[in-house]
């Protein structure tokens, strides 16, 4: 039994070649393929090599006799929709709404509940011209997804940005736009980055939490085209994806803002990767006078010694659940450990677990980072599965996994 429908749209670039390694592997993963070329295309390849790659008869005319309706046809037909390789003149075309040849039309009569994929090839130049940029972007805010290019020599001479895609990695974004198609999506709230408690208005305290991790998970999350919710330090790494940023400073701003949104829409699932501060300033002490926080301008650096009073803070994980609208939300919770010992960083996964009633918690050591790099998690879950995670990527993997109750090999 064929898997997939894909409808292989083909513009004319000289990367036209790779189309038919790529048809090829299609077949072989029991894909079944219609390709519609531009004229221009066939200067590059010939109907005969794509009717046989396929075995289907090749569309190219929208007035062709006996196939007057075939952009309607055609896309009630397809699973998915790709174009490869996409030129810059066929992805402004599309982006004004032009309409002149069946590749075009095609777009036209998209039905928008069917992944569209397009995969550029030009130079550089023209990748990078504001013209097509701006193309690109009015296109993936319309719901096509846009992949990227690859980056090295051209068929110009030139190097840079432009390249099109390798054939696998064509192959993965198709397997995995499908598997999306079937998979629950997830709305998600990702928190990101250290707290920061100010001292005066040019000092704080902080922690050394990059957001690198999390930027990492919700970069993987918008890829799987989950809804992510990022809720971010000023100083933390952010995802390159499209999502909903919020910043946050201090304690009370995050707590503040994450009992406003969680008590406002539902979300499926939070994961916690923010490192929160278990202290806020609640003055400062110069020449024994005691100065009551926030202090609004630089504090004299002429005193010999300054005296910061802490207050301890609530554990925000611990109230996440119960501030939930969704009384089911599954929660990810963050435990940093800075032990030798295995069975004290077991009694603090513990700990965490009876505080904060999280589904999962993912454990990593400060031994494990490698400049600003953390390496090597373990997932923790009530039943005492334990996953050893080498990276974030792959972290963010076993994550949507567990949260779409999807197998994982362990």
């Amino acid at each position: 039994m064929l898997k997939n429908k894909i409808l292989l749209k083909i513009s004319g670039s000289i990367a036209t070649y790779k189309v038919a390694d790529l048809i090829s592997k299609l077949m072989q993963n029991n894909f079944e393929v219609q390709t519609v070329v531009t004229d221009n295309a066939l200067q590059f390849i010939g109907k005969a090599t794509l009717e046989g790659l396929t075995g289907k008869p090749v569309y190219t005319d929208s007035f062709e006799e006996g196939k007057m309706m075939s952009h309607i046809n055609l896309m009630n037909w397809a699973d998915l929709i790709l174009l490869a390789p996409a030129t810059g003149n066929t992805i402004n075309k599309m982006a004004c709404g032009i309409a002149d040849n069946l590749v075009t039309s095609l777009f036209l009569v998209w039905d928008k509940k069917k992944p569209y994929l397009i995969a550029p090839a030009m130079n550089t130049n023209m990748y990078e011209h504001p013209t097509t940029q701006d193309s690109l972007k009015k296109l993936s805010s319309w719901g096509v997804k846009v992949l990227p290019t690859g980056d090295g020599w051209l068929a110009c001479g030139a190097v840079g940005k432009g390249k099109l895609l390798e054939v696998q990695e064509i192959m993965n974004y198709i397997k995995n736009t499908l598997e999306n198609k079937s998979k629950e999506r997830l709305e998600v709230i990702i928190t990101s980055g250290g707290t920061i408690e100010n001292i005066d208005n040019v000092r704080y305290i902080t922690n050394l939490s990059t957001g690198k991790t999390a930027a990492a998970i919700a970069d993987y999350f918008i890829e799987r085209e989950h809804k992510v919710t990022f809720l971010h330090s000023i100083n933390s790494a952010l995802p390159s994806g499209k999502c909903k940023n919020i910043q946050f400073t201090s304690f009370n701003d995050l707590n503040s803002n994450l009992s406003k949104f969680l008590k406002e829409k539902i979300y499926d699932a939070f994961i916690h990767p923010a490192a929160v501060s278990d202290f806020s300033i609640k003055s400062v002490i110069i020449n024994n006078e005691e100065i009551k926080t926030p202090i609004s301008k630089k504090i004299n650096s002429d005193a010999d010694e300054i005296i910061l009073k802490l207050k301890k803070n609530h554990k925000i994980v611990d109230k996440l659940k119960g501030l939930s609208k969704n009384k089911k939300i599954k929660l990810v919770a963050f435990k940093l450990t800075t032990l030798k010992d295995e069975k004290e960083k077991y009694a603090e996964v513990e700990k965490l677990f009876s505080n904060s009633k999280a589904d999962y918690i993912v454990q990593n050591d400060l031994s494990s980072r490698k400049g600003n790099v953390q390496e090597n998690y373990f997932i923790y879950a009530n039943n005492n599965l334990k996953i050893k995670i080498k990276n974030a990527r792959e972290l963010a993997i076993a994550l949507e996994n567990l949260l779409t109750n999807q197998e994982m090999n362990k």
